[in-house]
């Protein structure tokens, strides 16, 4: 073939693409025109004496789904040639002529076929809108406080018409004969996520405990009412945690109480005492559970709960404990208090490394002397008690200067490497006693 006739060649299928609107729009209307469509209707005929038109079968499981390849009246002149050009109303020899023709010019295999047979497109479709099917994803849901947590849905396999296939079985059983009975075939579309997928991300990954025993029951009331509000997170991928966010603010209309809080140095009573005893346990979890800390912010004073520099304070109007999930796939948190307890669990796929935490006393003051205040007011001593006895308010603290580090091991035990994470410095306070006047 000369470059002339390649060139014309490459243009069939584009006029077949462009063509097919029209006629299938011509497929649909009525003729207005009574003669333009008993003429067509009549040639038609006359040209198909000698053939008979092409039926063909579909057989999809029971059912069956039938195409008559039926004369196509024209409404008028314009839609008339195009029928003619295409051979749509032609005897099926002609027809298949025609696709061949499409086929030879580079044509896919449903452009030429419904060149010449533009209704067939109809059946198609049907087909597709009957039998196909997506495919269902298996899902997970986490309920922290029942058995089991993790709860697994099946997934289900999708089918797709092999569309190609259909069209190429079709031209070939028509090369055979007008009547054609041919079978759709389905490809299955396998689930994104399957039940095994899913299994994988419910693995236990890090927790992480501190006690509360010798806590107020205002204290401890407080620690269970932010433990609650955080179990059950889920942080899918790269999505970032906020505990202020979260839990939100610690009022006493949401039934947080009074209790000791640090300010300014020193232990002072307010509601919600006792929540940043949760944000560090939390903090410690998310460590160990590779999570990406984005804002944490240590005490003035080293808390008792947890080594130095491993602490998290968290308050409903400044400081907030925000992580972020590093994997593409989503962790599940459960918090809660087993007793006095405050236990952290993260959940989901098994991390390259096992992530420990370390801290570190860079140094350390003495414990200054105790503060002695007289109680003229009996908020500490009892009225009755004699003068000049002694009751202890709160001890002081030594000022520290310390670090952390994260620590990865590998499944073996190996250590891989260590990776300071920060540096706090704790400030001395004095121990309180009071005395009675």
């Amino acid at each position: 073939m000369d470059i002339k006739n390649r060139k014309k060649a490459r243009r069939i299928p584009l006029a077949c693409f462009l063509l097919v609107c029209a006629v299938l729009t011509a497929a649909t209307v009525f003729a207005a025109d009574g003669g333009i469509a008993a003429y067509a209707e009549e040639c038609g005929a006359a040209a198909g004496e000698s053939e008979p038109r092409a039926k063909i079968t579909v057989t999809v499981g029971q059912r069956k789904y039938v195409y008559n390849d039926n004369i196509l009246p024209a409404p008028d002149h314009t839609v008339y040639e195009q029928l003619e050009r295409r051979n749509i109303n032609a005897p099926l020899s002609e027809k298949m002529k025609t696709v061949d023709k499409c086929l030879n010019a580079g044509a896919k295999w449903k452009e030429a076929v419904r060149y010449s047979f533009p209704r067939l497109t109809e059946l198609v479709d049907r087909i597709k809108s009957d039998n196909e099917r997506d495919p269902e994803d298996s899902n997970i849901v986490f309920k922290p406080d029942r058995r089991p947590m993790f709860v697994i849905s099946r997934s289900a396999e999708g089918a797709s018409l092999d569309e190609k296939r259909l069209y190429q079985d079709i031209y070939l059983a028509l090369k055979r004969g007008a009547v054609a009975d041919v079978t759709a075939r389905f490809t299955p579309v396998v689930p994104a996520v399957t039940v095994q997928d899913n299994i994988k991300l419910t693995k236990k990954i890090s927790s992480f405990s501190t006690s509360f025993a010798s806590s107020a029951d205002g204290r401890k009331n407080n620690i269970r009412l932010a433990l609650r509000a955080i179990n059950g997170t889920v942080l899918a991928g790269g999505e970032e945690f906020s505990f202020n966010g979260v839990v939100g603010a610690r009022t006493e209309k949401k039934g947080y109480c009074v209790a000791k809080i640090i300010v300014g140095g020193e232990y002072v009573e307010g509601v919600g005492g006792g929540v940043c005893q949760v944000s560090t346990t939390l903090y410690n979890a998310a460590l160990c559970a590779g999570m990406n800390v984005t804002c944490v912010k240590n005490h003035t004073i080293q808390p008792s709960y947890v080594p130095p520099s491993l602490d998290a304070m968290v308050n409903s109007s400044s400081s907030d404990l925000r992580f972020i999930n590093p994997y593409t796939t989503p962790v599940f948190i459960k918090a809660e208090s087993d007793s006095d307890t405050a236990r952290i669990t993260f959940y989901g796929a098994e991390p390259e490394y096992v992530i420990k935490t370390v801290s570190r006393v860079v140094s350390r003051t003495e414990v200054p002397e105790d503060k002695e205040i007289i109680d003229s007011e009996h908020k500490f001593v009892d009225e009755v008690s004699p003068a000049g006895t002694r009751v202890r308010v709160s001890y002081g603290h030594a000022g520290v200067k310390s670090e952390a580090f994260l620590r990865y091991f590998t499944k073996s035990g190996a250590l891989v490497r260590e990776e300071k994470i920060r540096s706090d410095n704790y400030a001395k306070t004095q121990g309180i006693v009071a005395v009675a006047p």
